[in-house]
């Protein structure tokens, strides 16, 4: 099978709808920006802090069985689940009001319609695309795009907080982690909290 040229897949995601991206290699830096594992995890690339943005009980952030049964309600309900992606996509567009953003990524390992498109790629990494705030115009359009043409994840970048915001759609949930916790990021925290608690969900 042809591996594809950062120019070919250019091309694949520019006929998928997408536009003003570039592509970009799983870096050291794009490593650290994905990142979610915590302190005790041994890796390279940890953050201080990961919050859960869910209606599931906090034992579901432990590993425990019932809270994760209980978000596979929601993921098995497609109403129910579509519900909770409105209200977490309307909780990061309300964040972005107060916060600069300073890119968004979308990352995955396969497309919808090509269960291959992993083998593919440049070095059998997937794909990451990156938007500068700049180039992001509808992030309806963006949503609607990753939801039906990908099977990707989205990761909005808060540079000057150091903080990233989540939407791994694989395993239905929205995180929030912090690279670094400082006095300006808690302050985003607390309002972070405010905005999901005004959509009937929790901060865990």
């Amino acid at each position: 099978m042809k591996t594809l040229s950062h120019d070919e897949m250019y091309k694949v995601f520019r006929k998928l709808g997408f536009s003003d991206f570039v592509i970009r290699d799983y870096d050291d830096e794009i490593e650290e920006i994905l990142s979610l594992n915590g302190p005790d995890s041994g890796e390279k690339y940890v953050c201080e802090r990961v919050y859960v943005i869910d209606v599931i009980p906090g034992n579901c952030a432990d590993g425990v069985q019932p809270g994760i049964s209980l978000m596979e309600k929601h993921y098995y309900r497609p109403s129910r689940y579509r519900k909770l992606c409105e209200k977490w996509q309307e909780i990061i567009i309300q964040f972005l009001c107060y916060y600069p953003l300073a890119s968004l990524f979308v990352d995955g390992m396969a497309l919808v319609n090509d269960i291959d498109f992993l083998e593919k790629t440049p070095n059998q990494d997937g794909y990451i695309l990156e938007f500068d705030k700049a180039s992001i115009q509808n992030l309806d359009d963006i949503f609607d795009l990753v939801t039906k043409k990908t099977h990707a994840s989205i990761t909005f970048w808060f540079e000057s907080l150091q903080m990233a915001i989540h939407y791994v759609r694989d395993d239905v949930y929205l995180f929030a982690s912090l690279k670094k916790q400082t006095e300006e990021n808690a302050q985003a925290v607390a309002l972070l909290e405010k905005l999901v608690t005004a959509q009937g969900l929790f901060l865990l």
